[in-house]
């Protein structure tokens, strides 16, 4: 069972579903692009429903008839949503295919372009969400109380679909640990990523349980909202004031051996308070080699518009920068089921 982490603004009064159809939830790569129509690239702007990014990558270096590894993709998009994203495929000395899809697909080109840079992953900045929330019942006045609080940033908490299904990478990611399993490739990947997901997602929870998750504290680490560097920096009128205009935000750990920026003071006692609680997964990260990263703690929406279209319907429009999870921001508005 996965944990339910703490709330900002506490347990909502609303309930509803997320995802009742794909169309609920839109997600497309913010991410233009010129073309310079010529090289050995061809990009190709995608729409998927019901499809993985992986699976559709094998499906074009099918169609291509290359190697998986000649596809590349700037991010993993949800299976279970309307999603827009650019693919590349490497393609030298070859003419521009007619990229016919198999109508039993269920994805499609939109547009294409030949270019001589390849597609790399992380490329795009930010994805622009368009979600639907469905059968709202309960304390309207309290939704639009939240509604408004949102564009002041909410907890940036990993989402749920990064711990499996009903969390179970965690569990599975500690009998790893422990050699009771030996996952491929493709898990041991997984299990990696949901542990520093989880120890980040912990120490979050702990911060936002004593309102300096967007306060920051002393000894920690900030980062630029724009540029995403990060420094040290101490807690004084000025770093409060850039805080609060949303200029930097604190920090906290992607779990990995320690690099050359480290936390001190209470901010590392908090973190140090979860690597003690949860020995196992941090020597395991250790073990395989991980280096410590930073994420920001607090997540402020870009352009943040609602409108109900209904008295049991609202609709969300906003951008997140990339590695953001929606879910961190419908939670702090709404109860609803996880997906199975």
């Amino acid at each position: 069972m996965l944990t339910d982490w703490p709330r900002a603004l506490g347990a909502p009064r609303v309930s509803g579903v997320l995802k009742a159809q794909p169309a609920d939830f839109v997600v497309e790569e913010v991410f233009p692009v010129e073309f310079s129509d010529d090289g050995e690239f061809d990009w190709l702007w995608i729409e998927k429903c019901g499809d993985n990014t992986e699976y559709v990558a094998r499906q074009l270096a099918r169609l291509a008839g290359v190697q998986p590894k000649a596809v590349s993709y700037s991010g993993q998009k949800d299976r279970h949503a309307i999603t827009r994203q650019w693919f590349c495929v490497h393609l030298p000395g070859k003419h521009f295919p007619e990229w016919v899809i198999p109508e039993s697909e269920s994805w499609k080109i939109l547009r294409k372009g030949r270019h001589r840079q390849k597609l790399r992953l992380g490329s795009h900045r930010y994805n622009h969400f368009t979600i639907r929330l469905q059968s709202l019942d309960g304390d309207v006045d309290d939704l639009n109380s939240r509604l408004a609080h949102i564009r002041q940033g909410v907890p940036n908490y990993f989402g749920e679909q990064r711990f499996g299904r009903d969390g179970g990478n965690i569990p599975a990611c500690r009998q790893w640990f422990a050699r009771e399993i030996k996952p491929g490739r493709f898990e041991r990947s997984m299990y990696l990523s949901a542990a520093r997901s989880f120890l980040f997602n912990e120490v979050l929870g702990h911060r936002v349980l004593d309102g300096s998750w967007n306060a920051g504290l002393d000894g920690d680490i900030y980062t630029l909202r724009d540029s995403g560097s990060v420094f040290s920096a101490e807690r004084n009128e000025e770093t409060l004031t850039r805080l609060s205009s949303g200029d930097i935000q604190p920090t906290g750990p992607l779990y990995g051996k320690a690099g050359r920026l480290i936390v001190s003071g209470a901010a590392a006692s908090a973190e140090q308070a979860v690597y003690m609680e949860f020995p196992e997964l941090c020597e395991g990260l250790l073990k395989h080699g991980l280096s410590m990263e930073r994420r920001a703690l607090r997540l402020i929406p870009q352009d943040f518009q609602w409108q109900f279209t209904g008295n049991k319907s609202l609709e969300l429009s906003f951008s997140l920068p990339r590695g953001c999870f929606a879910t961190a921001l419908v939670r702090e508005l709404i109860s609803y089921p996880l997906a199975s």
